[in-house]
């Protein structure tokens, strides 16, 4: 299930979940997606409510960008979900990528 505008790391996240038979589903709008405040696009949702964000240091990084993630994030969790930040710098680490997404699907962050 190949995505035509997914980001090279959010590719391989999507790889990953396809070769362990993971459902998911991809790009889910939440609280009015990208285009109210306080909304999101979820890059991935696994196991119900565990969403898998995909943090690019271009798109997800600088004091603004950050503060924006952490409203989105506590957001989120005040409507239950389980929010798992993935780091682009994790993603293409194969020593840490497997771990980071064994970790990813039960909930769990790997630091970053």
């Amino acid at each position: 299930m190949v995505e035509e505008n997914f980001t090279d790391i959010e590719q391989m996240v999507e790889d990953w979940l396809i070769k362990h038979k993971i459902p998911y589903q991809s790009q889910v709008s939440l609280r009015g997606g990208a285009f109210e405040l306080g909304g999101s696009k979820i890059d991935f949702i696994i196991e119900g409510n565990i969403c898998l964000r995909i943090q690019g240091s271009y798109w997800h990084s600088g004091v603004e960008k950050i503060g924006r993630d952490a409203v989105q994030r506590e957001l989120l969790e005040s409507d239950g979900w389980i929010i798992v930040d993935l780091w682009e710098d994790i993603i293409k680490d194969p020593a840490r990528f497997d771990q980071a997404m064994r970790l990813a699907i039960q909930g769990e962050e790997m630091p970053h």
